[in-house]
């Protein structure tokens, strides 16, 4: 019913079911950098999702929530790899899937729940989902980081010289940044028409 990728390795689908709405899987990992990719094979039951837990073998152990899956948000991508700290984060408990967090691998829990049961937990403070919030955040410190550059070039016009290169306004980048900014803000996905 559901699967994970690891970056780097082959998907993986071999969850055991620890009771009828909990579902375990022991983790190989290989690199420091730890992403996550939590997909659904087979359709939840109307109403459900599944709620996405990560363990990290440590002297503090806690089953972190990571965020959710469910039928209308069928994947999810998570960094998990800041949660090595064993920081309890909301959402953290000992206990879970008929086991206490530790032991010596990464483990990834799915708890089948309702969707409304859901929308009442919080993601831990060192995981990251990807989502388009993340996407917003890395074109506008891209873009940031372009008008500096371009800026550290600006020449006033009695500081030009005769030369063969085109010439761009540093206040024309300002009014394009600007009107992208909005953009992105008003429609995170506007350059995908």
């Amino acid at each position: 019913m559901f699967g994970y990728i690891i970056a780097g390795q082959l998907p993986n689908t071999n969850f055991e079911r620890v009771s009828e709405t909990e579902f375990l899987s022991n983790l190989t990992v290989t690199s420091s950098a730890l992403h996550i990719v939590v997909f659904v094979s087979e359709p939840f039951p109307e109403g459900y999702g599944g709620a996405i837990y990560f363990n990290w073998p440590n002297p503090e152990p806690t089953w972190q929530y990571l965020g959710y899956i469910s039928n209308s948000k069928p994947s999810a991508i998570f960094k998990a790899s800041q949660l090595k700290s064993g920081a309890n984060g909301p959402g953290g408990s000992r206990q879970m899937f008929g086991v206490s967090a530790g032991g010596n691998q990464p483990q990834l829990g799915i708890s089948a729940l309702q969707l409304s049961e859901i929308e009442q937990l919080t993601a831990a403070n060192d995981s990251s989902a990807l989502t388009v919030s993340s996407n917003v955040l890395f074109v506008q410190t891209m873009l940031e980081n372009l008008y500096n550059y371009l800026s550290s070039f600006a020449v006033t016009q009695q500081q030009m010289t005769a030369s063969s290169e085109h010439w761009v306004k540093v206040s024309a980048v300002n009014q394009w940044y600007e009107r992208f900014k909005t953009r992105m803000t008003n429609n995170p996905n506007f350059w995908k028409k």
